[in-house]
């Protein structure tokens, strides 16, 4: 378990307090009256850990006797469980405003949550390296990259050769089979409009018979017994009765 105790910071640890501060929309003009009691710090670790933080449990106090009780309660309950401990001397500097004492207590706020992020990286990175270990056409090759400053090792996930080529070869397939389908529906969509057009046509050619030549050819044939047709003699004119 990590004591925490009394230091002087560097110019850049400073910084990174003040840079901090301002990302969580806290102001530095009232900071060590602020955190002379335990109430903001609960509530910003409330944040990140709020199975483990009840705020209600740390009501803001007065006196510096007081204070000491809440930090000494919050050192027990919450603190040890993240595996950090104040000492007794830092709690009365913090308790009676001490110079300094709440950029520290800050600082190692800001340490406990890198270290909780690289936990959860490792974790994921973990979990990857599970899963692709379990499946036998996956490889794992380390690999450099750079990250910032730094050159670190990196887990890079690969496959083999042979499988990517024979999903390229499948691929490849379904594209052609694609193009068949394709070229079909274009035949298809010709057919049918090669179809339309005739039967415009034919709908064109019906239309251009002269309405008066219907009757007479309703009324030169009739139907027989027998299911035929047959046309009707022309009837005689007056010219040829009267000879």
């Amino acid at each position: 378990m990590h004591t925490i105790n009394n230091k002087n910071l560097s110019i850049e640890e400073l910084a990174e307090v003040h840079d901090w501060l301002l990302q969580n929309n806290m102001g530095t003009h009232r900071l060590r009256r602020d955190f002379s009691d335990v109430l903001p710090l609960a509530e910003i670790l409330k944040r990140s850990y709020p199975r483990l933080v009840d705020v209600y449990n740390y009501p803001k106090k007065c006196s510096v006797q007081l204070k000491m009780a809440n930090w000494e309660t919050f050192n027990f309950k919450v603190l040890s469980k993240l595996n950090i401990k104040l000492s007794r001397e830092f709690i009365e500097l913090l308790s009676n405003n001490a110079h300094g004492a709440a950029e520290v207590l800050l600082h190692e706020i800001i340490r406990l949550e890198k270290r909780q992020r690289m936990q959860e990286e490792r974790s994921i990175t973990m979990r990857q390296e599970q899963a692709w270990a379990e499946n036998d056409e996956v490889k794992i090759v380390v690999i450099s990259k750079q990250v910032g400053d730094a050159i670190v090792q990196v887990p890079q996930k690969m496959i083999l050769y042979s499988l990517y080529e024979k999903m390229a070869q499948e691929n490849m397939a379904k594209d052609v089979m694609l193009d068949s389908y394709q070229q079909r529906l274009t035949h298809m969509e010709n057919i049918i409009k090669i179809k339309t057009e005739r039967i415009d046509e034919l709908l064109m050619q019906m239309g251009k018979l002269p309405p008066k030549m219907a009757p007479a050819v309703t009324s030169s044939y009739f139907l027989t017994d027998d299911g035929k047709y047959q046309s009707l003699a022309p009837a005689p004119s007056l010219a040829s009765d009267r000879k």
